[in-house]
């Protein structure tokens, strides 16, 4: 069953199965874990499941990144997508796929 794993400071906080249904990602109490940055809107974007697989859609007024891009339109998520939401990074991962290591990605300060 596909996941989101979810990473603050470079570190794995939660993993959440998405169980063949749609997760709102944000601040507000509605959402399946709580994002607690005034840079993520309450209602940010929505995972959406659908035949064939999952879909993102932003619902914010400042945007919602996706690997490298911003995101235009709804877009499928493939194994590994990263979805960026303020000092968050979320990866989609399919099955029983390894957690990442985002540790080697910290930079020298």
């Amino acid at each position: 069953m596909p996941r989101l794993d979810f990473y603050t400071d470079f570190k794995l906080f939660v993993k959440l199965n998405l169980q063949n249904k749609d997760v709102i990602l944000g601040r507000g109490p509605g959402c399946a874990v709580q994002l607690p940055d005034k840079r993520i809107s309450r209602r940010h974007a929505v995972i959406r499941h659908r035949k064939g697989g999952y879909w993102l859609e932003d619902q914010s007024t400042h945007g919602t990144r996706l690997n490298a891009s911003m995101l235009a339109t709804p877009t499928k998520l493939e194994p590994g997508d990263r979805i960026y939401l303020g000092p968050y990074i979320i990866i989609f991962q399919p099955d029983e796929t390894p957690s990442e290591d985002l540790s080697s990605e910290v930079t020298a300060q």
